[in-house]
């Protein structure tokens, strides 16, 4: 009986691996791309509204300079640019004051202060906000690069489609290093299932969700929420955007924008591992080291089940755990296939999937032990106690897919 319930467990882990990789699959696809979206405004609107965009910068100096110059060759008549330094140790200050006096359309602010209960970047959003005085807020940041024409259709398709906020997943410029590239896709595939991807875009959907590198909102619908200080201690500032907006009743839109905006998010798998660590044990396990531990032995469950399913099958001559673990295996090589790619490369990092999904659990095992050790997170040259982030805490949400809400 006992080895019934271990096989019966062990094929339905097979199965959850399967069906994981099928959901991918379709939040990807069910995404409207916005390189193909219209251009135009509807007929009973003649003017563009005046666009806001915000960014947020601290020590990016090798960066900003270009990637701002992405946003300043649109062709979007009525924009203006908000540049806040957020108490920058580089050349990001002189940079951000150079480009102020030499364009109209650039506004430059300085932060010099950071407030105690606040993260750096959530208080620089909200400095941004005050100087913006657009119809439409982009929320962006200082290494994204915008594709031609790419504001136009956005503000476009959200005033067409009558939507109060649209963001986007960017095109990330990976580096070679291929398992980094891995790395990157087991971490959309676990967000795909946290973040409930494919169920975003359906009317009524209860999912909130919001892209650090393109959040674009309406003024009128962020006005009605508490704005940046709700989220003062909230290091997923992009999803708790998305959250302040589903609250107040604004309709969401998430685009796929491969080809029109573009991210290089990590150098290095080493760079990738300390990004991570301030969002994966915090919005991940709500700050919890039971949790974490227990999430990390879900995920080496659900990765480990098919090939060891498929070795006791074997050499068992169990035809049903042989089945279970071969029909995983094949559900990652055919989603490697359908999955979008550009090269070889692109499948063979589909195909290893499980194993970067591994790499994702052990950040998450590092992401919590230098909390344990440290007695919270540093972020942006401060200090913050674990305490200090709970109470703050406003995203929860897990890779197994449990409820994303507000505390």
């Amino acid at each position: 009986m006992f080895s019934t319930w271990i096989s019966i467990t062990a094929i339905s882990i097979c199965a959850l691996w399967a069906i994981v990789l099928i959901y991918m699959y379709v939040s990807t696809r069910t995404m409207p791309l916005l390189r193909e979206v219209g251009v135009c405004l509807p007929t009973e609107q003649t003017e563009w509204p005046l666009l806001s965009v915000i960014i947020c910068a601290r020590n990016e100096a090798d960066h900003l300079e270009m990637a701002l110059d992405s946003v300043l060759q649109q062709d979007y008549p009525s924009l203006e640019i908000v540049l806040v330094n957020d108490r920058s140790t580089d050349a990001t200050g002189e940079i951000i004051d150079r480009l102020a006096a030499s364009n109209a359309r650039v506004k430059a602010v300085n932060v010099t202060h950071l407030p105690a209960g606040w993260l750096g970047k959530v208080h620089a959003l909200h400095q941004g906000v005050r100087y913006a005085r657009g119809e439409w807020y982009l929320f962006s940041d200082a290494d994204v690069y915008c594709q031609a024409g790419t504001l136009r259709r956005a503000v476009g398709y959200a005033i067409h489609h009558k939507v109060n906020h649209v963001t986007c997943l960017p095109e990330l410029i990976i580096s070679s290093a291929f398992w980094l590239g891995v790395t990157i896709r087991s971490f959309y595939l676990l967000l795909c299932i946290a973040a409930r991807l494919a169920e975003v875009n359906r009317n009524k959907s209860k999912w909130p969700i919001g892209v650090g590198a393109f959040n674009l909102v309406e003024a009128a619908a962020f006005k009605r929420t508490p704005g940046f200080e709700w989220l003062r201690m909230e290091p997923g500032d992009d999803i708790g955007l998305g959250l302040m907006l589903k609250k107040v009743g604004a309709r969401t839109r998430l685009l796929n924008a491969d080809g029109a905006i573009r991210v290089p998010w990590y150098e290095s798998l080493r760079a990738m591992i300390r990004g991570l660590e301030k969002n994966s044990f915090g919005p991940g396990a709500n700050y919890s080291y039971l949790r974490q531990v227990l999430m990390v032995l879900s995920l080496w469950c659900l990765i480990l089940a098919p090939p060891i399913s498929m070795l006791v099958g074997f050499h068992a001559k169990d035809a049903a755990l042989l089945g279970a673990g071969a029909a995983a295996f094949m559900t990652t090589f055919v989603t490697a296939l359908a999955m979008p790619r550009r090269a070889l490369r692109d499948i063979l990092a589909y195909l290893f999937l499980p194993i970067g999904t591994i790499v994702v659990s052990l950040i998450m095992l590092r992401s919590a032990w230098k909390c344990l050790r440290n007695g919270g997170i540093d972020w942006r040259g401060t200090h913050y106690p674990v305490e200090q982030l709970r109470r703050g805490q406003r995203v929860k949400f897990s890779p197994l897919g449990q409820d994303i809400h507000s505390s």
